[in-house]
């Protein structure tokens, strides 16, 4: 076993990890607090970090081997921004 290889249950063991759980979770609160008009911030800017998350964490998976449950959790948000960026460019309105 690779020994920077995380356990599901653990934390993240690289830096790459933390980062897209960083950027994740940072993501997903701007996203929720625009949605609900709590604050005004640039929708582009969102869904760059949100893009950005979700490709650490596909690298993080992939390249560092990473399998903690948060790293799985940040996939999910990390995957809606990347699609729904391809849907605006592939169909815009």
């Amino acid at each position: 076993m690779n020994p920077t290889s995380s356990h599901f249950c653990g934390v993240p063991h690289t830096k790459l990890g933390w980062w897209s759980v960083g950027l994740g979770g940072l993501f997903t609160l701007l996203f929720i607090s625009v949605l609900n008009e709590w604050i005004r911030f640039s929708g582009f800017l969102i869904m760059v970090m949100g893009v950005s998350a979700g490709i650490l964490t596909l690298i993080a998976l992939i390249w560092k081997k990473e399998r903690s449950w948060m790293i799985w959790f940040v996939l999910l948000p990390g995957l809606f921004a990347i699609l729904f960026s391809l849907g605006e460019i592939l169909v815009p309105h």
